[in-house]
C-alpha cells in the first residue's frame, strides 16, 4: 500500500517540509530536500551519547545527542525529544498534549536539522545573518554578543532576517545561505527599542518575546548568495571593519561550526570551514554594545555589501 506524504507546508533551513503539524515559522516555496516531519509516543531512547549541553549564565537550556546506529537522538530541556533520521531524511518529535510550541519549532531547526545539512554537505553556523541588497552576510560570534539584537536592528533598518541563530552555508552553486525560521527571539528589554515592520510579537517564552516575520520580511527559502561573513568583535565608536587574517578567520568559523565528535565529522566540516573562509570576505566589525551605535554599524555594513557587489561586478 502506498503511504500518502503531506504535501510541502513551505521551506526552512534548506528543507522543504511536509508534515501534518501545523507549522507557524516556515518560508513560502524555495530550494532544498524534502523533509517529513512526524510526531509519536513512546519510550524515551536509548543510544551512545554524542554531545551534552549543560545550562549557562543567562539560559537555562540544556540537552544531549545520542547516536541510535544510523540514525539520532536529540533531547532539548524545553523541547523533548527529536528522533532523526538523516537518510530518509525525517525528524520524529515527542507528541504533546496541545499544538507545537514555538520553541520546539525552532529546535527543530536548530540541532536535528544541522544533522541532516551535514550528511547533506553543507556546514553550519552558530550565527545569525540578513539579507542586504540581496546578498547574504553572516553575522557571526558566540552568545551574548549581541548577533539577534544586530540581525533584528538590520530587519527593523527593511533588510530581510534570515537566520538569528544557526545559519546554513551551502557551496553547492557558490557560497549562499538557507534562510531559516520566519522569527526572532528577543529579550524585553530590546523588544521596545527594535520594532520591525510587519513583523508581530507573538509569544513569551523563557524571558524570549518571539517576534514572527511576515510579508516581505519572511520571503521565500531560496539560498541567497553570500556576500561575506563578519565576526562581532567589541570595540570603541560606531564601528570598524577590518579583514581577518586567513588563519584567524579558520579559527574562528571552525569554533562557531557544529560537527559530531568523530574524526570523519570532523575532517569533513574542517575542510568545509576553509573552503568558506577561502571564497568568501572574513571580516571583523568591532563595535560598541550599545543600541544608539545600531545605525552606524547598519549604514557601515550596507556600504561594504555595496563595494563587495561593485567589485564583483567588475571582476
Amino acid at each position: 500500500m502506498d503511504v500518502l506524504v503531506p504535501p510541502a507546508q513551505g521551506s526552512c533551513a534548506g528543507h522543504l517540509v511536509h508534515s501534518d503539524i501545523p507549522f507557524r515559522i516556515l518560508r513560502a516555496g524555495g530550494d532544498g530536500s524534502a523533509l517529513a516531519v512526524r510526531e509519536t509516543r513512546g519510550a524515551e531512547p536509548d543510544g551512545e551519547l554524542l554531545a551534552r549541553w549543560s545550562p549557562r549564565p543567562g539560559n537555562p537550556f540544556h540537552g544531549r545527542l545520542l547516536r541510535t546506529g544510523a540514525t539520532f537522538a536529540f533531547w532539548a530541556s524545553d523541547a523533548g525529544w527529536f528522533l532523526v533520521d538523516p537518510a530518509e531524511p525525517s525528524i520524529t518529535l515527542s507528541a504533546g498534549d496541545g499544538p507545537l510550541s514555538l520553541t520546539a519549532e525552532v529546535r527543530l531547526f536548530g540541532v536535528p536539522s544541522t544533522l541532516i545539512a551535514l550528511e547533506q554537505g553543507d556546514v553550519c553556523l552558530h550565527a545569525a545573518a540578513v539579507e542586504i541588497g540581496g546578498r547574504a552576510v553572516v553575522l557571526a560570534g558566540p552568545s551574548r554578543h549581541g548577533k539577534t539584537t544586530l540581525a533584528a536592528a538590520f530587519a527593523a533598518a527593511g533588510h530581510r532576517l534570515l537566520t538569528e541563530d544557526m545559519t546554513r552555508c551551502t557551496m553547492a552553486a557558490g557560497p549562499a545561505v538557507f534562510p531559516g525560521p520566519a522569527v526572532v527571539r528577543l529579550r524585553p528589554d530590546v523588544v521596545d527599542g527594535i520594532r520591525i515592520p510587519g513583523a508581530s510579537s507573538v509569544e513569551v517564552e523563557r524571558e524570549r518575546v518571539f517576534v514572527m516575520l511576515d510579508g516581505p520580511q519572511r520571503g521565500t527559502g531560496s539560498p541567497v548568495p553570500l556576500a561575506a561573513i563578519l565576526f562581532l568583535r567589541d570595540g570603541p565608536g560606531p564601528g570598524q571593519l577590518d579583514p581577518a587574517p586567513s588563519v584567524d578567520a579558520i579559527r574562528d568559523l571552525w569554533s562557531l561550526a557544529f560537527t559530531l565528535p568523530t574524526d570523519a565529522s570532523r575532517g569533513a566540516v574542517f575542510g568545509r570551514v576553509a573552503d568558506l573562509a577561502a571564497r568568501v570576505p572574513v571580516l571583523d566589525l568591532r563595535r560598541e554594545l550599545r543600541l544608539d551605535t545600531l545605525p552606524d554599524v547598519i549604514g557601515l555594513v550596507g556600504r561594504l555589501v555595496e563595494r563587495l557587489v561593485l567589485e564583483g561586478a567588475q571582476r
